[in-house]
């Protein structure tokens, strides 16, 4: 019976990856139970920026980059742990494969200036995740990729005009793409050289 359990949990892990609202939703359920006052948006930044900076790094060093927990409800640990692990599967799937899937895990439906917060907050854990993360191989990066974390800083405190909503949909999505490439630039630059250490399960 343990190892349908533990299928039927790999199953339902695989699913979330595949379904960001659905991840997203469980995140957001996962930090309020646990305590947590990061928005899903930060957390998954913060766990982008864990991993670039250490393929490696395991659940238990994504769920301490989140600071103290204190659990709300009995069982929350461990359902938010699997939680995690479907972000950590699903992250090192989408940064290092080859159709390069990744995106920052941001709500779909809500305003644009929701949407811009919420890069904003994803930004700026990202920063975090990455700085408080030992290098592999103490690599620091190249003046491309500081240039870019530069302008992720700048992109951290965005503010988008007020009933402007065309313009600001256009610089939305402009600012969202690179994001999106510039973290695959910082993720390729900080890969380790033997593929092997990058752990896909």
């Amino acid at each position: 019976m343990a190892s349908d359990a533990h299928t039927g949990n790999a199953k339902s892990q695989d699913g979330l990856e595949r379904d960001p609202a659905a991840l997203r939703e469980q995140l957001e359920h996962g930090l309020r139970s646990m305590g947590f006052a990061q928005t899903p948006a930060s957390a998954h930044g913060l766990f982008t920026g864990c991993l670039v900076a250490d393929p490696g790094a395991d659940v238990d060093a994504l769920e301490q980059s989140l600071g103290e927990a204190l659990p709300l409800t009995e069982g929350a640990g461990e359902n938010f742990g699997r939680t995690v692990e479907a972000i950590r599967r699903a992250l090192l799937a989408q940064l290092y494969d080859v159709e390069l899937g990744f995106g920052p895990l941001l709500p779909e439906d809500d305003a644009i200036e929701a949407q811009a917060q919420a890069l904003s907050e994803w930004v700026d854990g990202f920063i975090a995740g990455l700085g408080q993360t030992p290098r592999l191989a103490k690599l620091k990066p190249s003046a491309e990729a500081s240039e870019i974390l530069r302008d992720f800083a700048e992109i951290a405190r965005i503010e988008l005009e007020p009933d402007d909503d065309e313009d600001n949909a256009a610089a939305f999505e402009e600012l969202n793409e690179y994001v999106r490439v510039g973290v695959l630039l910082i993720a390729d630059e900080l890969a380790p050289d033997d593929p092997k250490r990058i752990p896909m399960q």
